[in-house]
């Protein structure tokens, strides 16, 4: 009899999953972006949101948040309650690398989110102020020996701040950092001359050079980017210099499990959408979707890459 019970409970709870992911959405799901916007995690966050809506059957809304790396809006929708109604479009920033500099934000990577599905990375691309008399890598770096420069980032800790960190630390150049509460702010700033160096996400920084309003040195990945074929990699001159981020949802901690397959179901459908896949290559962001728990390994491979860096880098939260 007590057997019996069991299985009838299992079943019941089984029933109850399903029938939550049948019933859900209810009203508007929003994506809360960690960046103003512009950037990669706004454009991705949009082009999800119209993906997502008309699947769900209920309007998705995206809501920019930006401040401390994007931790100002991680710790949002890690408190928020875990219905599946508040999403975040994460980066390696709020969950690899700017927990570990901004300890005094209360967010715990691994036990605060559910990792729902991943849709794409990329690279950075090292962009300097149009007013500064170089051409390359190497005339940069004779500039940032001979000279006090400044390199900005979307806020301390965060991947943009450890590109131009490591940039650095490879060139054995001394420079000051300048953080912002996001990339348009360090972008605004290297066009205004404020600011020498901006290690920027292709999709705030591509249309920009274009119109000689900023100058693109070199990029952070293994292989140059098929739109900017001139653009040389960061490695070709130091090798082994690479950094990448992510871009991915992930629900409060908690959320059903049922609910998390069928956003990932969804989201993973774009692979098939010529449109978004256009959109996203177009922005120098390489598809890539991985669900649940081949996102979470990701997400821990990162970590304890980055752990070293960060552990013996002296990057504090008020730098």
């Amino acid at each position: 009899m007590h057997m019996f019970r069991r299985v009838v409970g299992l079943a019941v709870a089984a029933i109850s999953l399903s029938a939550g992911a049948q019933t859900w959405p209810q009203r508007p799901v929003t994506i809360v972006v960690p960046y103003g916007a512009g950037g990669n995690s706004d454009l991705i966050a949009r082009l999800t949101a119209a993906h997502l809506a008309p699947a769900l059957g209920q309007p998705v809304v995206v809501e920019n948040r930006p401040g401390a790396a994007g931790l100002v809006a991680a710790k949002y929708v890690a408190d928020a309650h875990p219905d599946g109604y508040t999403l975040l479009m994460g980066t390696a920033s709020q969950l690899v690398t700017a927990p570990f500099i901004n300890a005094n934000i209360a967010i715990d990577p691994v036990k605060s989110f559910e990792p729902v599905v991943k849709i794409g990375d990329n690279a950075f691309i090292l962009a300097v102020r149009p007013q500064l008399a170089v051409r390359n890598l190497a005339e940069f770096v004779s500039y940032a020996k001979t000279n006090k420069a400044s390199y900005g980032s979307g806020g301390i800790g965060g991947i943009t701040h450890l590109a131009s960190y490591l940039f650095a630390r490879n060139a054995g150049v001394e420079m000051l950092h300048v953080p912002y509460k996001g990339g348009a702010s360090a972008v605004s700033d290297l066009i205004g001359g404020q600011i020498d160096m901006y290690s920027a996400s292709p999709s705030e920084i591509i249309s920009l050079s274009k119109s000689g309003k900023v100058k693109l040195l070199a990029i952070s990945s293994k292989k140059r980017l098929e739109q900017l074929p001139n653009v040389p990699t960061i490695a070709e001159t130091y090798p082994g210099h690479e950094v990448e981020s992510w871009n991915g949802l992930l629900a409060p901690a908690g959320t059903p499990q049922a609910v998390l397959d069928r956003v990932a179901s969804e989201v993973i459908k774009m692979k098939g959408d010529a449109h978004v896949t256009k959109k996203l290559e177009e922005a120098g962001i390489t598809p890539v979707y991985l669900r649940g728990q081949a996102f979470s390994a990701e997400i821990r491979q990162q970590t304890a890459m980055w752990g070293p860096v960060l552990k013996n880098s002296g990057i504090q939260a008020k730098d």
